[in-house]
């Protein structure tokens, strides 16, 4: 039997539950009061000052004016104006939103407000993807204008700096996403190389992954061409890829030295992979890296999978959860929020940035993507994310949730791989600096931190630090920060269990490639080893 396309009866089912969603947000949006030309004009002028008055409320998931203290007061539920018809109403109800949120400026502090926003800038994504085969040419050029301007005016870095003028970016950059693809993408600079390689030769050498690489950076300073061109000849299909060449960065700032963590999120959506993993350079995976893409229910259920921290610190960071809670406050929370030691118990740390998988041809998750972008962005990340976060981080869990744009966690919190202590009368730990995750079968798939051990306040990838033998791993139990003399973290509990033949030969043949890799960098410039690259050209 042959398969057929949706009938026009689905077709216009589907219209009308669209359309009553969104006649729903303009009946909210016009029963709160009408937009007058008074008001947007005063919003221009905000716009052209950058600032907004204390009472201009967005309501989270919706957008409002709030009426003016004199004006009678709002009914319990309000009635709305009768809208126009079918199609045009769903036009008319996005052109109100799309002039408010262009007009009306949102600050650094705004991270609610933005998530508000892109919830109804997801729907009308989704709308675009959906309705086409009812609207006419005219209606889907409206439509395409509406999203796109308001894309531009929240996230102008969307614009290639080659097309100043292109009036649809956000549609350019991912039509540049090539359908179907899979691909890593490793954030380097010259401070981190010796770990990029390691990890380049871990995927190459030892898994015989031949899944795409991108190593992405922000400039010359930060990757030399030489240093470039090294790295490109590691192995097989390794390009590299400076970002803001390719998305607008001036109000991103990531050519400085201190911007390497917020290069991540903007590398991850600016790369031509449509499915992609960001891997930071001190990541070793146990496993290939495919076995995520391909047996992860996790990650195929949502197309955004993060992995948590160790658990420690609790009660420590009361700034950082005093923020968290401001921004989640009377938001809704997902499943995956309400599951979080972190946020509900008082830990320190939620995420690991070592590994994030995304599936970018997926809507929600582009819309999770670019509020986390946002948040990365230099006067956002300046005053708010890294002031109560480490680095990138939380920005990824939290631009997600705000959004409502569905993620998921792997299933326990990070664990430790390293070498055994037994300690008379005490319980068996397990040492290392490291963070070990699990696969779904709860076997090791790949941990962060390195191959080489790096003494505190010393080596951190300039190779004075040695290779250190890991026997076992732990999951599940009580993480010591800094147990041991040196700064060596260390993880104790009853569920120890000896490193198996599978993870041991994958850790050996890594160490085998590194030190390899190694002599080959320390011939092409011994400097890169001594100071961890700091000063090379």
């Amino acid at each position: 039997m042959s398969r057929l396309g949706p009938s026009r009866s689905h077709h216009a089912l589907v219209l009308v539950l669209w359309l009553s969603m969104m006649l729903l947000i303009w009946q909210h949006y016009h029963g709160l009061g009408q937009v007058s030309g008074g008001q947007i004009n005063k919003a221009k002028a905000r716009a052209r000052v950058g600032t907004q008055p204390e009472d201009d409320k967005d309501v989270e998931g919706t957008s409002s004016i709030k009426l003016p203290a004199d004006s009678p007061q709002r009914p319990q539920h309000p009635i709305a104006p009768s809208p126009p018809n079918g199609i045009e109403a769903l036009l008319a109800s996005i052109a109100k939103s799309s002039e408010y949120f262009v007009n009306v400026v949102l600050q650094p502090s705004d991270s609610k407000k933005l998530g508000g926003r892109l919830q109804i800038l997801s729907t009308w994504l989704s709308a675009r993807e959906t309705l086409p085969s009812l609207m006419s040419s005219s209606q889907i050029s409206s439509l395409d204008n509406y999203i796109e301007r308001t894309i531009i005016s929240l996230f102008p870095f969307t614009r290639h700096p080659a097309q100043p003028k292109n009036a649809q970016p956000f549609t350019t950059l991912r039509q540049t996403f090539q359908k179907g693809s899979i691909g890593i993408v490793i954030v380097g600079d010259k401070s981190n190389l010796r770990y990029l390689c390691h990890a380049i030769q871990n995927i190459r050498s030892v898994h015989k992954s031949s899944i795409p690489i991108q190593v992405a950076h922000a400039g010359d300073n930060a990757l030399s061409p030489s240093l470039r061109r090294f790295i490109t000849r590691l192995a097989s299909d390794i390009t590299t890829v400076n970002i803001p060449t390719f998305l607008d960065s001036h109000s991103l700032d990531l050519e400085k030295e201190d911007a390497a963590p917020a290069l991540r999120p903007f590398a991850a959506l600016a790369s031509t992979f449509e499915q992609v993993i960001l891997v930071d350079p001190k990541t070793i995976f146990l496993q290939t890296p495919h076995t995520i893409l391909e047996n992860h229910s996790a990650y195929k259920a949502t197309g955004a999978l993060f992995f948590h921290d160790h658990l420690y610190g609790k009660g420590d960071f009361r700034d950082r959860h005093v923020f968290w809670q401001g921004q989640l406050k009377n938001h809704p929370h997902s499943q995956a929020l309400r599951s979080s030691k972190v946020y509900n118990e008082g830990y320190a740390e939620e995420a690991d940035g070592g590994v994030i998988v995304l599936d970018k041809s997926r809507t929600s998750v582009m819309v999770g993507l670019l509020h986390t972008c946002w948040q990365n962005s230099k006067r956002v990340r300046k005053d708010f994310t890294y002031k109560y976060g480490s680095g990138d981080r939380d920005s990824w869990w939290l631009g997600f949730e705000l959004a409502g744009a569905p993620y998921s966690w792997e299933n326990q919190y990070g664990g430790t791989i390293g070498t055994l202590e037994r300690r008379e009368g005490k319980e068996d730990r397990v040492c290392g600096n490291t963070n070990l995750h699990l696969d779904e079968n709860d076997k090791p798939l790949w941990f962060s931190g390195g191959l080489v051990y790096r003494m505190e306040g010393g080596d951190d990838g300039g190779g004075k630090g040695g290779y250190e033998a890991m026997t076992h791993w732990i999951v599940d139990g009580v993480f010591l920060k800094k147990a041991e003399a040196g700064g060596k973290d260390c993880m104790k509990g009853d569920s120890v269990r000896a490193v198996g033949r599978e993870a041991e030969k994958v850790i050996r043949e890594s160490m085998e490639a590194a030190k390899k890799v190694d002599e080959k960098s320390r011939v092409f410039d011994v400097r890169i080893y001594q100071n961890g690259g700091k000063g090379v050209s």
